[in-house]
């Protein structure tokens, strides 16, 4: 076709090529989602239909391929960006495996099928069994939409484009060499070692060079964009000078700077939007253009061809995500997605067809079924990834999620616009990605004598919640800004906390001192004594995005508050959402009972646990920590069982030290054990034969025998395993010591139920080096999960761990008068 409507055709002007472009990205998705197949396609489709081939609307120019080449790149960025890294190293023996085996399976196969079934060379064999032994992950735009980005199978499959397509490359630079003679060894060594010094600067220069321009460079987020655009395309490129190919630079990139840019963030959203809106589309519209149908009807060859290859990459590829999946008991829909991601051919299968063609080695013929090949698999590919996809979506939403007994909601109060984005953010990594409810950000304003004071107060507050919605929107995060008119601030926080059924509340300090300061000043302090609420103190010096590790300082005996479970699972979804790890300082106390409660909470996050006997110790070692560090110190309120006046220092110490840190206060409401079974009331735990009221033991052994026999015979062999686990091998972790009571606990096969013993010991025993006159002993049924054994151990540790406690169990000389004093509590 030469015009339509009287426009010359192929359009040449660049301001109707990029309208025409445009009304592509947004029309042909729309049309294809409404019959039922995958939006990706549209743009593809159009492509060819807008072709030289058939309408002749579009050619490939120059700057729809530059825009083709730069959306190549970008899904790649992309694909190694929102990659979770936890995820990628755990799998990354799984990836290996299935890199290997997705690509050896078609090179192998289409070399052989190409060289005596076709008639080729072995040199041109091995070149096009490459172009589909590659793969590149054209439907990643689906995955992200679906959320399955984290998905073991998902991971999996992108973690083994780095082998696949890096032995693509690494086959065509052989051939090529080997075509032209030039397979020497200095060329193996120069390419090795030009190799190792590129991976080398990007995976140890640019992070540094990352964190200093976030923490330095602040616009808005706009610079932090371009910068990041900036460093895709120069890493992309000099991937390419070094002998390689830009895309597995852009993937590097994406890597490297994964954990700088955390999926909650404005800086991710925007990067989002840039590539799936605008830019990743004309890449799609690349791949249209370059299909030229008329070679279908020109010659045989091209049909040969395309349909080996066509063939040969889906029946090799799903081999593989078969093989895999068996492995690695993934679900057929899994299956299925690995086969959908992996079957698709661009990248490494272009950068071969284009060299071996300018080399001689393949035709017309094969160049025009090659491209042909990259059609079909860009349309196959997305579809079975959309239909599967959601199977795999619906898998998740149906696996065990522990979600909150009560409604997630944060209260953010604001009162310095310089830090509101930053309260914001930590807000947006906190909520959970399943919660339907909004964020609240709050601003009090004081009660004038005048009214017209209070309505330029509130004039000015509402300036500043303004601020704050809009960066929450620039986070996709749902907000209900709220203003409170009151006389005193902390007053107004507890209020607005309580009206509104909050259940977190982020707060920030600036760190310094007042008269009045007893922690952190007269309005936070206050309202901690109010409000019983989850508290988040912040005191950040960097964006929150720049911190690798989080170090959590938990003071002794805090597994007993009551919200522990909860401030646990906090932290490990905060680390989880930053791709950090944790380190806990566990003073004074023993690391093993923490370690089960960590382990309890299903988040994947790397976490280690550091004993340390004074808080002197502990200081020290917090004093030794970088600035990529967050310290994180969790904290326990006035009067409550972990509560030590060293808590009251710490703040100001690490404010003096120009750490970055927060402050954590464990909520004080009842504790919520998510997925745990209702622990028993301590009535209907103890019975009248486990309770020795005038015990005369001379040791800790003979104490908890004497107890342990209540329940268990002494001929049977789990009275002396147990007795050997709680009483002779304890080292911590079987125990838990409150001021003159122990409590030992264990999980004990084949019993039938909780059972509680109590034994009163009015002379005392020294444990720890402290008088103990109240002896404990907790066994739950090992079938039971850990969730459930900790919740009923947290349940006796908050009878137990008021300080009047051993007093007025040694006042009871019978059991009765035991049972009258339980029940008030009960």
């Amino acid at each position: 076709m030469e015009s339509i409507l009287g426009l010359p055709l192929p359009v040449e002007d660049p301001i109707l090529i990029f309208g025409i472009c445009m009304v592509v990205i947004l029309a042909t998705p729309l049309i294809f989602e409404r019959f039922k197949l995958p939006g990706l396609i549209g743009p593809i489709v159009a492509g060819v239909v807008l072709g030289s081939s058939v309408l002749n609307v579009l050619e490939r120019g120059q700057a729809i391929e530059l825009l083709g080449n730069v959306g190549l790149l970008y899904i790649m960025f992309l694909s190694g960006l929102e990659i979770n890294m936890a995820q990628f190293r755990k799998n990354r023996d799984r990836s290996f495996v299935f890199g290997a085996i997705t690509f050896t399976i078609p090179q192998l196969a289409g070399t052989l099928i190409f060289h005596y079934l076709l008639g080729f060379d072995w040199i041109a064999a091995i070149l096009i069994a490459s172009m589909f032994a590659s793969h590149t992950l054209v439907p990643y735009p689906i995955i992200s939409r679906l959320g399955i980005m984290k998905n073991d199978a998902v991971v999996t499959t992108v973690g083994g484009t780095i082998l696949t397509d890096t032995v693509a490359l690494l086959v065509l630079v052989v051939v090529a060499r080997a075509f032209e003679g030039e397979l020497t060894t200095m060329f193996w060594v120069s390419l090795a070692l030009a190799m190792v010094i590129y991976v080398t600067a990007v995976v140890y220069l640019l992070p540094p060079l990352a964190r200093w321009f976030f923490r330095n460079v602040e616009d808005g987020g706009k610079s932090e964009f371009v910068f990041v655009l900036a460093v895709v395309f120069i890493g992309a490129y000099l991937a390419r000078a070094v002998g390689t190919e830009a895309i597995l630079g852009a993937f590097l990139v994406g890597l490297t700077l994964n954990r700088l840019i955390p999926e909650r963030s404005r800086l991710m959203t925007r990067i989002q939007f840039f590539g799936e809106a605008f830019i990743i589309p004309f890449f799609l519209i690349f791949i249209g253009l370059l299909v030229d149908v008329s070679v279908l009807f020109s010659s045989l060859t091209v049909w040969v061809v395309m349909i080996s290859m066509l063939a040969t990459n889906v029946i090799t590829k799903l081999i593989a995500a078969g093989v895999t999946r068996r492995i690695y008991n993934y679900t057929a829909a899994e299956g299925w997605v690995m086969f959908g991601l992996s079957t698709c051919e661009a990248a490494a299968t272009l950068a071969a067809t284009l060299v071996g063609y300018e080399l001689g080695i393949i035709g017309d013929d094969v160049l025009n079924g090659v491209v042909l090949m990259i059609f079909a698999t860009c349309v196959l590919g997305p579809s079975v990834v959309d239909r599967f996809g959601r199977q795999v979506a619906r898998q998740q939403d149906e696996q065990p999620y522990q979600p909150r007994q009560a409604p997630q909601r944060i209260l953010v109060p604001l009162a310095n616009p310089s830090t509101s984005e930053t309260l914001v953010n930590i807000a947006a990594l906190l909520r959970d990605s399943k919660s339907e409810e909004t964020v609240y950000p709050l601003t009090v304003i004081a009660e004038e004598t005048e009214a017209e004071d209070t309505e330029s107060s509130v004039a000015a507050a509402e300036r500043l919640l303004a601020h704050a919605v809009v960066h929450a929107v620039e986070l996709d995060l749902p907000v209900n800004p709220v203003t409170r008119v009151a006389r005193n601030p902390a007053s107004g926080v507890v209020e607005a906390a309580m009206e509104r059924r909050i259940s977190d509340i982020v707060i920030g300090w600036n760190g310094t001192r007042s008269a009045r300061q007893r922690i952190f000043g007269s309005v936070i302090d206050q309202m901690l004594e109010q409000a019983p609420q989850q508290v988040w103190v912040c005191k950040l010096n960097h964006p929150v995005s720049t911190f690798q590790r989080l170090v959590v300082v938990l003071p002794p005996v805090i597994g007993h508050n009551p919200g522990f479970y909860e401030g646990v699972r906090s932290l490990k979804h905060l680390a989880y959402q930053l791709g950090a790890s944790l380190q806990m300082l566990v003073v004074s106390d023993g690391a093993e009972p923490y370690r089960q409660h960590f382990g309890a909470i299903a988040i994947d996050v790397t976490t280690g646990f550091v004993e340390v006997a004074t808080w002197d110790e502990a200081c020290s070692a917090l004093e030794l920590s970088t600035d990529r560090d967050l310290i994180v110190l969790v904290s326990a309120r006035e009067g409550t069982v972990a509560y030590d006046r060293a808590l009251e220092r710490l703040p100001q110490m690490l404010a003096d030290l120009q750490l970055s840190f927060l402050v954590l206060y464990p909520s004080e409401k009842d504790a919520q054990y998510f997925g745990a079974a209702q622990p028993l009331t301590l009535g209907n735990l103890l019975s009248p034969e486990r309770v020795l009221l005038d015990l005369t033991t001379t040791s800790y052994e003979e104490t908890v025998d004497a107890l342990l026999s209540t329940v268990i015979d002494h001929d049977d062999p789990r009275h002396r395993h147990l007795l050997q686990a709680l009483a002779l091998d304890d080292v911590g972790y079987a125990s838990e010591l409150l001021p003159g009571v122990i409590i030992s606990h264990a999980r004990v096969p084949k019993l039938k139920g909780t059972r509680l013993c109590l034994g009163v010991h009015r002379r005392g025993l020294q444990r720890a080096d402290q008088p103990i006159h109240v002896v404990v002993l907790l066994l739950t049924p090992a079938q039971g999960s850990t969730q459930d054994h900790l919740a009923q151990l947290a349940s006796v540790a908050q009878y137990f761990s008021q300080g009047d406690v051993p007093e007025k169990l040694m006042a009871c000389a019978t059991v009765d008068q035991l049972q009258g004093w339980l029940e008030p509590v009960v």
